[in-house]
C-alpha cells in the first residue's frame, strides 16, 4: 500500500538534502571551485603539496612503486613512509588528473565521504532520515573534520571512521560475511591513510559501538567484529608493515621527549568551542593577533585543530540526548569523557600516565585525541534531534528556554565587549570578538524561532528548518577554518630560486636559511621540503614530521655541531656531500616592521653556488674509521680541508682499512632514483674506497661483478664501499621486502573480502525461495 503523503514527504526531504549539499559544498569551497584558489594552509602547503608533487614523477622514473625519494635529506624511503599515503586510493588521482586538481580532490572528496559515512552510521543506529542528515552535516562540515583538511592523514582516516562503525553495529546485530568484508575494507582504508593516532582510537569507538548495540542476542557479533578488524589490518598491510618497519628506524622508535609529546595540549577552556567556533579567536595566516588564545599554546601560539565547532544545534541537541539517558549512548559518553581528559595533555595527569605506553610514547600532540569526544557529540546529537525536534512540545520548550538564555547572554557579551573597547589591550581585536558574540546570539535566536513550541509547523517542516539553520551556521563558521591561496602563490618558486631553475644539472641544495637562529622562521624563503616540487634535491634539512631515518637526524645534528664549533668546516663538508648551491640570508638582512629586509632593497634570500663539489660517487683519497657521531666530529676537526676528499666510515660497518686507499676511476653508466650502475677501475696494491652520496639504508644492496658485497655507512648517514684492485662492475639497487610482503598480504585479504561477499550472496539466493513461501505479516 502506498501513502501519497509519505511519497511527497520523501521527495521534499530529498530535494532539501540536495539543496543543502550544494549550499555546503559551494559555500565552503567556493574559492577553490570557482576562483582558481587551492588549499594552502600549514602542513598542506609546507609538506603535502611538495611531497605529493613527487608521486607521479618518482613512479615513472622508478617504473613501478617509488620506494626511494632522492629529493629529501640525501634520499629517504618513500612508499614505506606513512606520511606519503602512497597506497591510499586517492593517491591514484595524481596519475590520471592534473596535479592541482588531484591535490584539491584530496581535501574535497574526504569531506563528502565524511558526510555520507556519518549519514550511514546514524541510519544504522536507527535514527530518522532527517536526524541522520542533521548529524552528517555536523560531522562532515563540522570544525573537527574541516580543521583536519590541513592534516591530510587525519582527514583521510577520520572521514570514513563512521562508516567502519556502522558495519560494527550491523555485525553486532546479526553477523554477515558481506558486513565483515565491508568493515575490513573500511579499516584497511584507515590503515592506508597512514595516521597511527586515529587507528589507535578506532578500537575505543568500536567498543562503544558494540556495547551500545549489543543486546546479547547475536552472540557471534563481537567475534565477527574482531574478525573484521583483523582482516582490515591485513587489507592495510601494504602500508602497515613497511610503515611499522620504517618507524622503527626513525627517532620515534625510542620514544620522544616529554617536551615534544606534550606540545599542543588542549586547554580545558576549548570545551567552549562546542558552543562557539571563535571563543579563543580566529586562526588567520600572517595575522596571529586575531587568535587571542595564543597564550594558552605557549610553544605553538595556535591550536592544533583550528576549530572543534560542530554547529550550535548539534551541541545543544547532544546535551539534550545525554539528559534523556539513552542506554545506547552510555558507552559513547564514556569515550567522549575519556577523550576530553586525554586531549588535555599536560593540563591533566591522564596524558602523563599513558604517554609511557609503547605506542603513545612516539605520538605527539595530545589535541589529536579531540576526535574521541568530537565524534560522540555528533552521534548523540542525532538522538537528541529525534527526541526534541521530532518529539513532543515539552522537550522543545526546555530547549527553547535554553536558547533564549543563550541568545541573551551572547548579546550582552557582545555589548560588553564593545562598550569596554577602550579598556582592552591595544592589539586585542575587540570588533571581531563583538561580531563573534553577536553571531552566537543570531544562531541561537534563529533556532529559537524555528523550535518555538507554539508555531503551527509540522514535524518535517520544523526538522528541515533546523537543518537549514545548521547548514548556514556551518558554512559561516567553516569558511574561517578553510584557508586557501592562489595556485601560483603556492606552486611558484620564490624569486631567489630562479638561478637554480632550468640549469640542466642535478643540483643538490643546502638550505642554510632555515637554520638561521633569528630569521629562520620567516615565510617565503622556500624552506624544505618545498624545493622538491621544483625538482631540487636537498640535504641536511630539518626533519619536518620526524619521519627521516634516525641516522639522517644524527648526521644533520653532527654537521650543525661541527659548523657551529668551526664555521670554516662548512664549505668542505658541503662539498664532500655533493652540494652545488647554498640558500642563505644575504649578509646584513634584518627584521624591519615585521618583515625581513636586506640592504639596498635587495632580496634577503640569496643562492650561492659552490665549486669543486664531489659527484654522486667518487673515490676517497683518505679513509678514517670512526665511532659514531662523536668520532666523526673528532675526525673532521683533524682533517679540516681534507674532509672534501675523505670518507669517515663507522666502525660498526668496517673495523680496519689499509692506508692509504688506492686511487680509482669511477664512471657512472646509468642512474634512476632506486639504482645506480657504474664501473670502477681501482689502481694500486691497496683496496680503494668509493663514497656514495646517498643516505645509507638496509634496503640498498650492492652487487660487485654480480656478487653481493657490503654497503657501509659513512659520514654518519651516507654510504660507501670497498673495491679491491682491478676493474669491477658495480650495481647498487634499492628494494624493500616489507612493501612486497605487505602487498601480498593485502592482495590475499582483499580476495578474502571478495570471497565473503560472494559467499553471502550465494546464501541469500539459497535462502530466498524458502522465505518467499512464508506468510507475510499484515501491515
Amino acid at each position: 500500500m502506498t501513502v501519497p503523503f509519505l511519497g511527497r514527504t520523501s521527495r521534499r526531504i530529498g530535494l532539501v538534502a540536495a539543496g543543502l549539499l550544494i549550499v555546503l559544498v559551494a559555500g565552503l569551497f567556493w574559492r577553490v571551485l570557482f576562483c582558481g584558489d587551492t588549499f594552502g594552509d600549514r602542513d598542506l602547503a609546507f609538506y603535502y603539496h611538495p611531497a605529493k608533487s613527487l608521486v607521479a614523477p618518482l613512479a615513472r622514473a622508478s617504473q613501478g612503486i617509488p620506494l626511494w625519494n632522492p629529493f629529501f635529506a640525501s634520499g629517504q624511503p618513500f612508499a614505506a613512509n606513512p606520511e606519503h599515503e602512497f597506497f591510499h586510493p586517492l593517491t591514484s588521482l595524481f596519475f590520471f588528473l592534473p596535479f592541482e586538481l588531484a591535490f584539491r580532490l584530496q581535501v574535497i572528496l574526504p569531506i563528502l565521504a565524511g558526510l555520507g559515512s556519518m549519514y550511514f552510521l546514524l541510519r544504522v543506529l536507527r535514527r530518522s532520515r532527517l536526524a541522520s542528515m542533521f548529524g552528517a552535516m555536523g560531522w562532515g562540515c563540522g570544525g573537527y573534520l574541516l580543521s583536519s583538511t590541513n592534516l591530510l592523514p587525519i582527514l583521510l582516516a577520520a572521514s570514513i571512521l563512521p562508516l567502519a562503525l556502522a558495519f560494527v553495529v550491523r555485525l553486532v546485530r546479526g553477523p554477515r560475511g558481506a558486513d565483515v568484508a565491508a568493515l575490513a575494507l573500511c579499516m584497511g582504508g584507515q590503515a592506508l591513510a597512514g595516521e597511527p593516532s586515529t587507528l589507535l582510537m578506532t578500537p575505543l569507538f568500536c567498543t562503544a559501538a558494540v556495547l551500545g548495540a549489543w543486546r546479547g542476542r547475536a552472540r557471534r557479533g563481537p567475534a565477527a567484529v574482531a574478525a573484521g578488524l583483523l582482516l582490515g589490518f591485513a587489507v592495510g598491510s601494504v602500508a602497515l608493515l613497511p610503515g611499522i618497519h620504517h618507524a622503527r628506524k626513525t627517532v620515534r622508535a625510542s620514544g620522544l621527549e616529554v617536551s615534544q609529546t606534550g606540545e599542543w595540549s588542549m586547554p580545558p577552556v576549548r570545551a567552549l568551542d562546542l558552543l562557539s567556533p571563535n571563543v579563543l579567536g580566529h586562526v588567520e595566516p600572517g595575522n596571529e593577533k586575531q587568535y587571542w588564545g595564543r597564550s594558552l599554546y605557549p610553544q605553538r601560539e595556535s591550536p592544533y585543530f583550528f576549530s572543534l565547532y560542530p554547529g550550535l544545534a548539534v551541541t545543544l541537541l547532544a546535551f539534550a540526548a545525554w539528559r534523556h539517558r539513552f542506554r545506547a549512548l552510555v558507552p559513547w559518553i564514556a569515550v567522549a569523557g575519556f577523550g576530553y581528559l586525554l586531549a588535555l595533555g599536560d593540563h591533566f595527569a591522564l596524558w602523563r600516565l599513558l604517554r609511557n605506553l609503547p605506542l603513545l610514547s612516539s605520538i605527539r600532540f595530545p589535541e589529536k585525541y579531540a576526535l574521541l569526544f568530537s565524534l560522540p557529540v555528533v552521534v548523540t546529537s542525532a538522538y537528541g534531534f529525534d527526541q526534541v525536534v521530532m518529539g513532543g512540545r515539552a522537550a522543545r520548550q526546555r530547549l527553547a528556554r535554553l536558547l533564549a538564555g543563550l541568545a541573551v547572554v551572547a548579546a550582552l557579551a557582545a555589548a560588553a565587549i564593545a562598550l569596554r573597547a577602550s579598556h582592552w589591550a591595544a592589539d586585542f581585536p575587540w570588533r571581531v570578538a563583538t561580531v563573534d558574540a553577536f553571531r552566537v546570539a543570531g544562531v541561537a535566536a534563529a533556532l529559537l524561532i524555528v523550535l518555538w513550541p507554539r508555531l503551527p509547523w509540522g514535524r518535517t517542516t520544523r526538522a528541515l528548518a533546523v537543518c537549514v539553520v545548521l547548514a548556514l551556521d556551518l558554512v559561516s563558521a567553516g569558511r574561517d577554518v578553510l584557508h586557501t591561496t592562489p595556485v601560483q602563490a603556492l606552486a611558484a618558486p620564490p624569486a631567489s630560486f630562479v638561478p637554480l631553475l632550468n640549469r640542466g644539472v642535478d643540483d643538490l641544495i643546502y638550505h642554510a636559511a632555515e637554520w638561521h637562529p633569528t630569521l629562520g622562521k620567516v615565510e617565503g624563503a622556500g624552506k624544505p621540503p618545498l624545493p622538491a616540487q621544483w625538482g631540487l634535491a636537498m640535504t641536511l634539512e630539518n626533519d619536518f614530521d620526524l619521519t627521516f631515518l634516525r641516522w639522517t637526524d644524527d648526521g644533520t645534528r653532527a654537521f650543525r655541531k661541527a659548523v657551529e664549533a668551526d664555521p670554516s668546516l662548512a664549505k668542505p663538508l658541503l662539498q664532500r656531500r655533493g652540494v652545488t648551491a647554498v640558500v642563505q640570508f644575504r649578509q646584513g638582512s634584518h627584521w624591519q616592521d615585521g618583515f625581513v629586509a636586506a640592504p639596498a632593497g635587495q632580496n634577503p634570500i640569496e643562492v650561492v653556488f659552490l665549486q669543486g663539489q664531489q659527484p654522486i660517487v667518487f673515490a676517497a683519497a683518505h679513509v678514517e674509521i670512526v665511532h659514531g657521531s662523536e668520532g666523526w666530529l673528532a675526525a673532521v676537526q683533524r682533517l679540516r680541508g681534507q674532509v672534501r676528499d675523505s670518507a669517515c666510515v663507522d666502525d660498526a660497518s668496517l673495523a680496519t682499512f689499509p692506508v692509504p686507499p688506492s686511487p680509482a676511476q669511477v664512471q657512472v653508466r646509468s642512474r634512476t632514483p632506486e639504482s645506480i650502475a657504474m664501473e670502477v677501475d681501482a689502481k694500486g696494491p691497496n683496496p680503494s674506497f668509493v663514497a656514495f652520496n646517498q643516505t645509507w639504508d638496509e634496503g640498498w644492496q650492492l652487487s660487485m661483478d654480480e656478487r653481493p658485497a657490503p654497503l657501509l655507512r659513512t659520514e654518519v648517514s651516507l654510504s660507501g664501499f670497498v673495491v679491491p684492485p682491478g676493474k669491477h662492475r658495480i650495481v647498487i639497487a634499492y628494494s624493500d621486502s616489507w612493501v612486497t610482503t605487505g602487498a601480498a598480504i593485502s592482495l590475499l585479504a582483499v580476495l578474502g573480502c571478495l570471497t565473503l561477499v560472494l559467499w553471502g550472496r550465494r546464501r541469500l539466493r539459497t535462502d530466498l525461495p524458502a522465505a518467499v513461501g512464508q506468510r507475510l505479516p499484515r501491515w
